[in-house]
């Protein structure tokens, strides 16, 4: 069995060409941009023109939105949290170390919360 060692080379030069082409796409996969495949049809019929090119690479390297986790936290428990008067004490002295109560609202407020 004889190899074209010159047609292997091709290729393989072939494939590298390809691979560059689509280069814009490869990293919005491998990035898990949530803009993938409109990169990728930019980058197909826009990337030969060199400055398509340079868009898709950049908007395939640009910043992805982050999905924030979902808190799995019941309504109930949240209440009973803004319900608690330690919590609510919290956020008081919170607000007075930074300057947006003063004293005597401060105390005002703890009368209060400590009365019920």
């Amino acid at each position: 069995m004889v190899v074209d060692a010159g047609a292997l080379q091709s290729n393989v030069m072939k494939g590298m060409v390809v691979a560059l082409y689509f280069l814009p796409f490869i990293v919005a996969w491998l990035r898990g941009h949530h803009n993938k495949v409109p990169v990728f049809l930019l980058n197909l019929f826009l990337g030969w023109t060199g400055i398509g090119w340079l868009a898709a690479l950049i908007w395939s390297a640009s910043s992805i939105r982050r999905r924030t986790p979902v808190e799995l936290t019941s309504p109930a428990a949240s209440r009973a949290e803004a319900e608690d008067p330690y919590h609510k004490l919290e956020k008081l002295a919170e607000l007075r170390d930074r300057g947006l109560l003063t004293a005597e609202e401060f105390e005002a407020e703890k009368a209060k919360i400590l009365s019920r």
